[in-house]
């Protein structure tokens, strides 16, 4: 039950066992089509879905890479660890990071993120983590900050790499230039290909600025992608499982596998709360992909994830950075079920009770399964 790899379906696993096919041939394109057509569908957009075989971080480098140069500026909301890893990666590219901080828990209001746009009007773009895992928390004015980039003239990238999938975000609605998903996040693949949702106004300015990356050119995916091919050698296998997974998210519909997230999410947070634990994030801001709760006092982080691991089966992940040892985090991603949610419910009751803490385990599988009555 971690944030990220998660589990995968047998048949997206089974699908990366296909033949290793030429990627420039009919195969390949029947393949890409496919893949193309479904994540358009999932991304709301009528503009590009690139492929890259990377991870979500390079992912986030691709945006950086082709709508910045050295010495340009980007507005950067901070309210977590990996929000603050992208304003380091602008910076490492020689861009200047603006930085709109936050404490971990919250998140910055649009109103300061509007003012550092007024104060930076030659900032090239907003740079946006939608759901930054390691405090467990979503920035719930997204759409809203879309609204800000457009009135600025500036882009708008939002990195979904946690959350794509397991929450809305219509790219075209929301008015983003790019969005960056992640495969081995909700939409349960195996890492190793990031997606990026580029529209037609990023291509027309990396056609004429080239970014100084030959691997992450935007415009060069493009171009290929009208004839169904990457520009340089993918990772086969990996393209197969995506297939098999977006083709199952779009059967599905993403409206209703956002709405499964949000049901689980609602179970987590009440069956922990009735348990007398406190979630780390102000509830208007809280992740439907990652769930995040305070260790009550005395209750130590290796004890009882080793606890949940050896007794219960069960694999969750602690905080890290500033947060190391004062929180759990448990992934909420992917795979769905009452048969996850449930058994990670207990596991978290049953080891609290074996380092001594008084948890109402009964209590919270009650109001678990109350919640659960809408999922599938």
């Amino acid at each position: 039950m971690l944030p990220g790899p998660v589990d995968v379906p047998d048949d997206v696993l089974l699908s990366m066992s296909k033949p290793i096919i030429n990627h420039r041939g009919e195969d390949f394109h029947r393949l890409m089509k496919s893949i193309e057509d479904s994540s358009k569908q999932i991304f709301k957009t009528k503009g590009n879905v690139i492929v890259l075989s990377s991870s979500g971080t390079g992912g986030a480098e691709s945006a950086i890479m082709n709508l910045l140069k050295p010495g340009d500026k980007a507005i950067v909301p901070v309210f977590g660890e990996f929000s603050g890893r992208l304003a380091s990666q602008i910076e490492t590219a020689k861009g200047k990071a603006v930085r709109v901080n936050a404490p971990f828990g919250t998140a910055p209001s649009v109103e300061a993120i509007e003012s550092a746009a007024k104060e930076n009007r030659d900032a090239k773009g907003i740079f946006l983590v939608y759901n930054d895992t390691s405090p467990g928390t979503t920035y719930r004015m997204a759409k809203e900050l879309g609204e800000v980039a457009e009135k600025y003239g500036m882009f708008y990238v939002l990195d979904a790499i946690s959350v794509f999938g397991g929450d809305e975000l219509p790219m075209d609605e929301w008015k983003a230039d790019v969005v960056i998903a992640g495969s081995q996040k909700c939409l349960f693949t195996p890492p190793g290909v990031a997606l990026v949702g580029v529209s037609d106004r990023v291509v027309d300015f990396v056609r004429k600025n080239p970014p100084l990356s030959t691997y992450f050119n935007y415009a060069s995916y493009v171009d290929y992608l009208a004839k169904y091919e990457t520009p340089f050698t993918p990772a086969l296998p990996i393209f197969y499982a995506l297939e098999t997974a977006l083709s199952r998210i779009s059967k599905e519909g993403i409206d209703k596998r956002v709405s499964k997230h949000r049901i689980a999410a609602s179970a987590y947070y009440a069956a922990f709360e009735a348990m007398g634990l406190q979630p780390f994030v102000e509830e208007k801001f809280r992740s439907n992909v990652v769930i995040s709760v305070k260790y009550p006092s005395g209750v130590d982080d290796l004890k009882f994830r080793s606890a949940m691991e050896k007794s219960y089966n069960t694999i969750i992940t602690g905080g890290f950075g500033e947060l190391k040892g004062k929180i759990f985090r448990i992934g909420n991603m992917g795979i769905i079920e009452k048969s996850r949610v449930m058994p990670t419910v207990a596991a978290v009751g049953f080891s609290l009770k074996e380092l001594g803490y008084s948890a109402d385990t009964d209590k919270a599988i009650s109001i678990a399964l109350d919640k659960l009555k809408g999922l599938e």
